[in-house]
């Protein structure tokens, strides 16, 4: 008797679980402003009064010229624009940093991020943004992030963000070559 009581138990609690997750996972798509259930590929966070702003963008245009290197199952993660997120402006706190705002922002617009912290730098790497994830596109590709046009060569999560900022996220097929970023040379292409 107890034993049939301890797997109803667990049948129960496993049940629970497999709904919680399934509940989450349709959690990731953001509607259209006219609610016709087509993904958006933007989204307008209103300013408070006195908040601080930025604009941010997401894009994973190089994909674009690189499908051959990609899986077909992530293929179908790629916007046919390659815009993930349009410019927009988005309020931040006081302190926070590049990868903050970049966490905050995916949340509201329901777009997955994946980042894992490196003690040895004291950072977060931001592994995947959107189900593309770095080596996807290549041994040489990855996420990377400019602010205010300029690469950074510090962890998204040490530089702290300012008003008016523009902080752009790119993928790149080519270590960052292929979206401009002259710092790392001559393409390998």
């Amino acid at each position: 008797m107890k034993r049939l009581k301890s797997i109803r138990k667990i049948s129960y609690l496993l049940l629970t679980l497999t709904v919680i997750c399934g509940l989450l996972a349709g959690c990731g798509t953001s509607m259209d402003a006219s609610g016709s259930g087509e993904e958006a590929n933007h989204f307008y966070v209103e300013n408070e009064s006195g908040a601080h702003t930025c604009t941010m963008a997401i894009s994973c245009t190089a994909v674009l010229d690189n499908m051959d290197q990609f899986a077909a199952k992530k293929k179908a993660f790629v916007p046919q624009d390659g815009i993930l997120l349009a410019e927009t402006t988005v309020a931040f706190e006081e302190g926070d940093t590049v990868y903050d705002v970049l966490t905050a922002t995916c949340q509201k617009a329901g777009i997955l991020m994946e980042a894992a912290y490196t003690p040895l730098y004291g950072s977060y790497y931001v592994e995947g943004i959107n189900q593309l994830y770095e080596f996807d596109g290549g041994e040489l590709s990855g996420w990377t992030y400019r602010v205010n046009g300029e690469y950074l060569n510090y962890g998204a999560s040490s530089v702290k963000v300012a008003d008016g900022d523009k902080i752009e996220w790119l993928y790149t097929c080519d270590l960052g070559r292929d979206v401009g970023n002259t710092a790392v040379g001559e393409t390998t292409k």
